[in-house]
């Protein structure tokens, strides 16, 4: 990039040189290059902040995926917990079973933290086109009008030098506008980034204190169920049977002697059996 508008100008301006043989524009080759230097300069410091702003805003959306990593961490130990539980007896496997089913599993979770992070690949697209305008004046603009130079003045050392310090001047010029309109869109870029990445963070917030808060419910339920058995010790006991059916009054009218046999989808094997009327 540092040479290459630099190369594209010189060449211009030789080929010229070269087919009107005259010393001319030998007086201000090192105020061209000296101009050119500065503008190749003003290039890559537009790209180095680009990529500044593209670096920054990736890690800062990188926080998201720390915590779909400890997230998935949480998970596993919530089932290297309950696992072993689920074998112990059917009363806990049943315990196990009927309050562990709303935890989700890591690659749900994972994929709904990571679902978060909000694109930012298109925020710089104005700063670009401006980086990319500059660009263009270097090339076509102020290539031709040097070249336009020499073809007008090949032999007339004010002139020429007239016209050359008019195309590094108005260059410059633009260069200036150029700049105030790139640190603009930058500073919009900036903006927008910002508020992206807020709404990606509180949206993966939310997702993990929902999830977090599913699985310590999840695990209470279970402990509390299993030591609902314990502290029963029957086989009968009601208030802790992992086994529920429930009955909605709306279903049920009052003035029949009958109601559905809440006991036609138990089986043999269940151990006991809690009716909850809604």
């Amino acid at each position: 990039m540092h040479s290459f508008l630099g190369v594209a100008i010189s060449l211009a301006l030789l080929g010229l040189v070269s087919s009107q043989a005259t010393n001319v524009t030998h007086s201000l080759d090192a105020y061209i290059e000296q101009n050119q230097r500065q503008w190749d300069a003003k290039i890559r410091l537009y790209e180095d902040e680009m990529d500044n702003f593209r670096l920054l805003f990736s890690k800062r959306l990188e926080a998201i995926d720390s915590q779909a990593d400890s997230m998935e961490l949480k998970l596993n130990e919530a089932s290297a917990r309950l696992d072993p539980l689920a074998l112990i007896s059917p009363w806990t496997r049943n315990c196990v079973q009927n309050y562990s089913s709303t935890i989700p599993t890591v690659n749900i979770a994972r994929a709904a933290i990571v679902k978060c992070k909000e694109s930012i690949s298109n925020v710089l697209t104005s700063v670009e086109s401006t980086s990319n305008t500059l660009k263009s004046y270097y090339n076509v603009n102020v290539k031709n009008g040097l070249a336009d130079c020499v073809k007008r003045f090949p032999n007339a050392q004010l002139n020429y030098t007239i016209c050359v310090t008019k195309v590094v001047g108005d260059a410059n010029k633009y260069t200036v506008t150029n700049q105030n309109t790139f640190n603009t869109n930058l500073k919009n870029a900036e903006c927008t980034a910002d508020s992206r990445i807020r709404s990606s963070w509180q949206c993966s917030f939310n997702q993990v204190y929902s999830y977090t808060s599913t699985v310590e419910v999840a695990l209470r339920l279970v402990d509390d169920c299993i030591a609902n058995r314990e502290v029963c010790g029957s086989e009968a006991c009601i208030s802790g049977c992992p086994n529920v059916t429930n009955i909605n009054l709306a279903d049920i009218s009052f003035s029949n002697d009958t109601i559905p046999n809440p006991f036609r989808l138990i089986s043999k094997q269940s151990e006991c059996l809690t009716f909850k009327f809604k």
